[in-house]
């Protein structure tokens, strides 16, 4: 990857959620309870809202970002989530982040629950249990799997973001790409779990500030008081909660400069943006802003919403494995992830309100390849849930797709078929119709960006987002990238041959069963066009060899049509989504930057790209989409800083400096 170092996160460790004598939630591993003796709901407003100012702070924000190291039950969360929903002067949206190593089992659900019924109890209730147990379900619905990354978690209609770190808090608060308002410190006691306290965690933490964050803690431990301190906060004690006398406050008002760089900050001015392109990369961009209230303009040449690749009838959604986990295979688990929870949300039995059928939670099997003789030794390592990937031999898949695969293989139970089209439209659904508008000249000034068609036709706005894939280069050339068109296509198979096929099958190419439709093959993924007819013929012998000898008469499989298109890509196969390099600021600054990092680099204003997903567009436009529309907020983004790197439209000229 150029000018990228690879960061590896150590997977996250679920633990079994066991209960002491008295029936409280404990952790065997810190020989603690979950909860405090004195009552955890209790503690969650004294120490940590009321720590930190709230619900105050928050009244009449745009956003509202809080941190906090380790999760557990998510009794600070649901306190601090209550509090949002019962102030009629909260802040527009709420973003909470948490780092949690021990995410708790999707099987300990039900424990989970019986243990904030407890909690709830103990506090007397308040008259809030329906609230409390409404919102607990909503949580424990959309529970993660534990996989090592960043999970995002739409809550309320998307107006309460959890975002959920899972791995160690000491190698992921170097890779939280944010600004925080407040910050709890909680997790286990100092002397029960002191990798949570670690003063360099601490530290790392605190370049997250923005001014005047506030800080809270139930522990006055030395050492967290004074790497505190020495990070920029002015730290004190005030009256503890229950049977501590103290509890810890600080507010970070710095009188040195404690950092190289600034944490990203609210947007502040008009919330107006201009989209070009209406695939799927224009439309994710165009939800993630409709759903903080923009008005955004989406324009296209083809004057319609995926009017071209992206009308793509059924495709993949499926993550990429690798032995190493490597940064490409960690963007698309994301991707994969958030792209079923938007469908989800959308269809979440896979119809559409009309009745149109979105996509089909299938699983897809993928064949191994001759390569991929320790791809079982390798699954076993990476150590991810078996609801994710486990390795099946070949003589038990018919029970998973109703049909023998020719060779053993790793079945994705996460993966589903997917209507493109279907998806650009439901992305889009909530905005005004796509525009005509082939764009010829694009100007910045005055604070705005103003794009220019042939007849003369003008459009405006402080934001310019080009989605338009490898239209990119005529409007802002971006050095270095060497952005392609690939030329594929995919095949629709006449047979009832298939008629058994229940769930997909990948490897060299892909097969199809006819969930969205018809059952199809694919697909080729050349520089240049070839005929239709060789093409289907490749892609029939491809779908032939991914089944056992006597699956399936190969004179059977007879093609029915097929769906053309070409793919952008850049040359290390890795999008480019993110904020544009000024040109003309770089030209100046370079002899100063053949040491930068990728912040350094001079960026132009309101200016961003989400282009080159190649094939992967199901996988990665909508988490790019989200994502670009944090960065330009100021929010936390839905992926860690080094996958953020990865796909920075900068990092080939970063390579270059250097």
């Amino acid at each position: 990857m150029p000018g990228i170092v690879p960061v590896v996160l150590s997977r996250p460790e679920s633990l079994p959620l066991e209960f002491d004598a008295d029936g409280n939630a404990f952790s065997a591993r810190y020989g603690d309870r979950f909860a405090s003796r004195d009552g955890a709901l209790g503690q969650a407003r004294h120490v940590f809202l009321a720590g930190s100012g709230l619900p105050q702070r928050w009244a009449r924000r745009e956003h509202f970002c809080v941190l906090e190291t380790g999760f557990g039950l998510g009794v600070n969360f649901l306190a601090t989530w209550m509090a949002w929903r019962d102030d009629p002067l909260r802040s527009r949206r709420l973003h909470y982040v948490a780092l949690e190593r021990h995410p708790i089992r999707r099987e300990d659900r039900g424990a989970w629950t019986r243990a904030l019924a407890a909690i709830l109890r103990a506090d007397g209730g308040h008259g809030q249990e329906r609230e409390w147990e409404n919102l607990h379900r909503q949580l424990v619905e959309r529970w993660p799997l534990a996989l090592v990354g960043l999970h995002r978690i739409a809550l309320d209609d998307g107006a309460v973001t959890l975002t959920l770190a899972l791995g160690d808090a000491r190698e992921f608060a170097p890779q939280l790409h944010m600004g925080f308002d407040a910050l709890y410190l909680d997790g286990f006691a100092p002397d029960r779990n002191p990798e949570m306290w670690d003063p360099r965690l601490l530290r790392a933490l605190a370049r997250l500030a923005r001014p005047g964050a506030t800080a809270a803690s139930f522990s006055c431990a030395g050492a967290v008081r004074a790497a505190l301190a020495q990070s920029g906060f002015a730290v004190e004690r005030s009256q503890g909660f229950g049977s501590k006398r103290s509890m810890l406050q600080a507010v970070y008002a710095p009188k040195w400069k404690t950092r190289r760089r600034e944490p990203p900050m609210p947007y502040e001015g008009k919330r107006a943006a201009i989209i070009v392109g209406a695939g799927l990369a224009g439309a994710s961009c165009a939800h993630a802003l409709y759903a903080r209230g923009w008005n955004v303009r989406v324009l296209d040449r083809n004057g319609r919403a995926a009017g071209a690749t992206s009308a793509l009838p059924c495709g993949l959604l499926a993550p990429m494995l690798s032995a190493d986990d490597n940064l490409a295979s960690r963007l698309s688990r994301a991707g994969c992830l958030f792209t079923l929870s938007l469908l989800q949300g959308f269809a979440p039995n896979g119809l559409t309100a009309d009745g149109a059928r979105l996509w089909s939670a299938s699983g897809i099997f993928r064949v191994d390849g001759e390569e991929d003789a320790s791809m079982p030794d390798a699954l076993a390592a990476l150590g991810f849930p078996h609801e994710f990937a486990r390795h099946v031999p070949a003589a038990d898949t018919p029970a998973l797709l109703g049909m023998q695969a020719r060779r053993a293989g790793t079945w994705l139970g996460q993966g589903a078929i997917v209507s493109a089209g279907g998806l650009v439209r439901a992305l889009l659904d909530q905005g005004p119709a796509v525009e005509k508008f082939d764009v010829v000249a694009v100007e910045y000034r005055d604070g705005t960006w103003h794009l220019g068609e042939k007849d003369g036709k003008e459009a405006s706005a402080p934001v310019l987002i080009l989605a338009n894939g490898q239209g990119l280069t005529p409007l802002r050339p971006q050095q270095h990238a060497q952005l392609e068109l690939l030329h594929g296509r995919m095949t629709f198979l006449r047979s009832q041959a298939l008629a058994n096929l229940r769930a997909p099958i990948s490897g060299d190419g892909y097969l199809l069963p006819p969930l969205l439709g018809g059952a199809a093959a694919g697909a080729t993924f050349e520089r240049d066009a070839i005929e239709e007819d060789c093409a289907d013929r490749e892609n029939l012998q491809r779908a032939v060899r991914l089944l056992a000898p006597g699956q399936v008469d190969p004179a059977s499989l007879l093609p029915e049509g097929g769906f053309s298109g070409q793919r952008c890509v850049a040359r290390d196969r890795m999008p480019l989504a993110g904020p544009l390099i000024d040109e003309e600021a770089l030209a100046v600054q370079a002899p100063h930057l053949r040491g930068a990092h990728l912040a350094e680099l001079p960026r132009s204003p309101g200016l961003f790209s989400l282009v080159a997903l190649g094939s992967r567009g199901l996988a990665l436009a909508p988490i790019l989409g989200e994502t670009i529309a944090c960065r330009i907020e100021g929010e936390p983004p839905p992926l860690e800083k080094a996958l953020l790197d990865a796909v920075d439209p900068a990092r080939f000229i970063l390579r270059h400096l250097r």
